[in-house]
């Protein structure tokens, strides 16, 4: 309790501090006082799971992902175990969105050192059961989460790819979360970099979900939301990239759909300037 209190009095400061000094005392005494220990993850995971003001927990969060690449070997497998139990079970009951997306980094890393080990084999079938939920703050959860670990376990996640595509299938469909949608076509994304020009299943599942994946555009679009448009715009224009020819089938409709929307006078100019930068990505 003690080396949490201190831990989490620090914390506190850092996240109040308003000064570059003040900022580097407190981060020194971190490093040297807390950050050479073991314990400070999961020290760290009880202050992200307990603190009353969801900053604070954002940030051990935030804390807790840097440690876990230089600790985690050195936990003993009890106290790993009720880590990866407890994160689970935090990322669930998180109300915060930037809480919740600093825990699924959390769990990132740590599948990035557990997975290639054949250790927490139950995480892929606990994604998979919140992407499947009705409660849409888990399908949220559960779509970010397999989004973060294509960036540490792109390779395991590979071995899944046809139960990926039915999933995704039906959360880029998502009835109620547009968040759900967009992160979904971000996953799909980068489920594109691993299909191989070979690939013809791969290749046919994911041309399928392309009009789906204009549809989750169009929605951004109508919404005025220009951040979720834009990461849209972004997935396609990565596609354009490819060997492999994933948006060829729907190039043409692509290219219109972008036309109308860059000639659109009632939409924002912004939101009108990423579709003609998709244009000029596919002209190029």
């Amino acid at each position: 309790p003690q080396f949490v209190n201190g831990l989490q009095d620090l914390l506190q400061r850092l996240a109040s501090a308003t000064d570059t000094e003040t900022i580097k005392t407190v981060t020194n005494s971190l490093n040297q006082q807390f950050y050479s220990n073991p314990i400070c993850v999961p020290a760290l995971l009880a202050i992200a799971k307990d603190h009353q003001q969801w900053q604070i927990r954002q940030l051990a969060a935030v804390e807790m992902r840097k440690r876990i690449p230089v600790f985690w070997g050195e936990l003993g497998d009890e106290t790993q175990q009720q880590i990866r139990e407890a994160v689970l079970q935090m990322i669930l009951s998180e109300t915060k969105d930037l809480t919740r997306h600093s825990l699924a980094r959390v769990i990132s890393s740590i599948a990035e050192l557990d997975i290639p080990n054949k250790r927490w084999g139950e995480l892929i079938q606990f994604l998979y059961q919140c992407c499947q939920s009705t409660t849409a703050a888990h399908r949220e959860i559960g779509v970010y989460v397999l989004d973060s670990l294509f960036e540490t376990i792109a390779d395991t996640l590979s071995e899944h790819m046809q139960h990926l595509f039915e999933l995704f299938a039906g959360l880029i469909n998502d009835p109620e979360s547009i968040v759900v949608q967009v992160t979904t076509m971000e996953a799909l994304g980068k489920i594109a970099d691993f299909i191989e020009p070979e690939e013809r299943a791969a290749i046919h599942a994911f041309q399928g979900l392309v009009p789906a994946m204009v549809g989750v555009l169009q929605k951004c679009l109508e919404k005025e939301d220009e951040d979720s448009a834009s990461r849209c715009f972004e997935v396609f224009s990565s596609m354009l990239l490819l060997e492999t020819p994933l948006i060829n089938r729907h190039f043409g409709e692509l290219v219109e759909f972008s036309t109308r929307v860059a000639g659109n006078e009632e939409l924002e100019d912004s939101l009108r300037n990423l579709a003609l930068n998709f244009l000029l990505c596919a002209a190029t």
